[in-house]
């Protein structure tokens, strides 16, 4: 049986992808925010070898936690939006997060975890709730470019 995918596609050289610019919805450019969450994980002493865990959907942010965080060594985890129940508890204890980060629209989801996991990551809400919540945290930190010594991944 033979498949296209089985093909290499080379990259086509006159192609070249339209720019774009990812803002948050108050239309703070990402790379600002990539660098607030970058200085926050720093301050929580996360690095190199540290895991967090992403419950979230899809929005501009995403990006800016993502790239944040891995500027300074901590592996993202981003977790399947469709998994409920034991199969979600299965996969935090195998990915073991010391932090949790959880769109407010989605805690209904986390509820249905509670007693399954083994892990207890310190959980952050993004968005709409009167809980710790990570998208307010980060205004407390510089959004300038770190500096290439701020930015080495550390080792946890």
């Amino acid at each position: 049986m033979h498949f296209a995918l089985d093909r290499r596609a080379e990259p086509d050289p006159a192609f070249a992808p339209p720019p774009l610019r990812l803002a948050d919805a108050g239309g703070t450019p990402s790379g600002e925010r990539r660098n607030r969450y970058a200085r926050w994980a720093l301050h929580e002493g996360l690095g190199e070898g540290d895991v967090v865990a992403l419950l979230m959907r899809n929005q501009p942010d995403l990006l800016a936690i993502w790239q944040g965080l891995g500027s300074v060594g901590v592996t993202v985890a981003p977790l399947d939006l469709t998994l409920r129940g034991a199969a979600l508890a299965r996969s935090l204890d195998a990915i073991g997060p010391r932090h949790l980060f959880v769109d407010a629209g989605l805690a209904e989801i986390l509820c249905g975890v509670q007693g399954l996991v083994s892990v207890q990551p310190l959980v952050w809400w993004h968005g709409g709730a009167d809980f710790a919540r990570i998208d307010l945290e980060i205004a407390e930190y510089d959004d300038a470019p770190l500096d290439p010594q701020e930015s080495a991944p550390r080792r946890a």
